[in-house]
């Protein structure tokens, strides 16, 4: 589930929930403004997937938490 095979799509692995949290991560944010952001896309869409999605980021070290907000770390 983390990792697209060839059952599971890309859409429906964590990489491509956290690709398209990643999009939407322009600027720092709350955890709440990126929910209202996401929530309609169909690879996130279900709150437990946007949290398991932002957990696999933090996992990754891809976002960080300052002060309150959501940042998208530099390659």
């Amino acid at each position: 589930m983390i990792l697209p095979t060839k059952h599971v799509d890309l859409r429906h692995s964590l990489l491509g929930a956290g690709a398209t949290l990643l999009r939407h991560m322009q600027s720092p944010q709350t955890v709440t403004a990126l929910w209202e952001r996401v929530r309609g896309n169909p690879e996130v869409s279900v709150y437990w997937r946007f949290v398991l999605a932002l957990d696999f980021l933090f996992a990754i070290q891809a976002i960080d938490w300052v002060d309150g907000l959501l940042v998208r770390r530099k390659p």
